[in-house]
């Protein structure tokens, strides 16, 4: 059951918080968050640095379909608007504050297990280096371009 409300709750936060105009720009991203979470948690069902409850399928497809591609739609959408280290610095570490506490709440309710050297610390590692991924695909691919909203398109 909680895999399913994290589903809901994950799609009822992005129906009134994005910005569906620019879905040819986000969703990419999005796409590429996604299947990058069903690579890296197939790979730790086995490897074993954490692991979900309700079986290997549920928490893997509610989290790549749910939570990863709307909090990095959500991400980029939001990216500051001056680019320069200190704003994005903040906008990181408040995403990261976010990831990890989407976490926390996962393993406190012991939905989520963490093992061998694998902890909170390292997630958050990993959410930034995940964050700047989906930040440089965004901006190498120039995505931005795709919306409405750009100068270049109209």
């Amino acid at each position: 059951m909680f895999w399913y409300a994290v589903l809901v709750i994950s799609w009822a936060l992005w129906l009134p918080f994005a910005d569906k105009t620019r879905w040819r720009e986000l969703f990419p991203v999005s796409v590429l968050a996604s299947l990058l979470a069903f690579f890296t948690d197939l790979l730790m069902y086995h490897d074993k640095l954490w692991e979900y409850d309700g079986g290997i399928l549920t928490p893997i497809l509610v989290n790549g379909f749910g939570i990863y591609i709307v909090i990095t739609y959500l991400f980029i959408q939001w990216l500051p608007r001056q680019k320069t280290f200190w704003p994005m610095a903040a906008y990181w570490f408040v995403w990261n504050g976010v990831a990890s506490l989407i976490e926390y709440i996962e393993i406190k309710t012991g939905h989520m297990a963490y093992h061998l050297w694998w902890n909170i610390g390292w997630s958050y590692v990993a959410d930034t280096l995940l964050y700047y991924i989906f930040y440089q695909y965004h901006k190498a691919f120039q995505l931005e371009r795709l919306s409405p909203k750009s100068p270049d398109t109209q």
